[in-house]
């Protein structure tokens, strides 16, 4: 009879082990999954006028700026998808060069924040586009 309850807490022990284990590793996993869908919120931007400050410590990291699109600058090619601008702080302009689809409110004046990498030349080569649409955030007046 001794031998019974010792092979029956045995099994019982190893049940818990893999029952942990098996937990552990699948919340390891959501919370990996969370993190990395997270992540890209969580990433600093710089100011135009923060960027060319310290565009020479950046060197030829990912960053994100944001900005105005200045008047004037916008140039597309619609058969390559490029467009090219000029973001504009409140003392220096970063010109941007982005290739990829241009959201819908995109337009010149507006604030937009610009993802990707200086090259060698000065031109923010930008891999991501987003725009602000500022009737989102401000508070309806009745």
């Amino acid at each position: 009879m001794q031998n019974f309850k010792n092979e029956s807490g045995s099994v019982r022990t190893k049940t818990i082990v893999k029952t942990l284990i098996g937990v552990v590793v699948i919340g390891g996993g959501i919370g990996y999954f969370m993190y990395q869908a997270m992540r890209s919120s969580w990433s600093y931007y710089y100011s135009v006028d923060e960027f060319s400050a310290r565009s020479s410590e950046v060197g030829n990291a990912s960053v994100r700026i944001a900005g105005r699109v200045k008047e004037g600058t916008v140039a597309r090619q619609f058969q390559q998808m490029r467009l090219s601008f000029i973001l504009a702080g409140s003392k220096s302009t970063v010109p941007v060069s982005y290739k990829g689809v241009v959201p819908d409110n995109f337009a010149e004046g507006i604030e937009v924040v610009v993802e990707g990498r200086l090259d060698k030349a000065g031109l923010f080569q930008a891999d991501r586009l987003m725009t602000r649409c500022e009737s989102k955030y401000k508070a309806k007046v009745k």
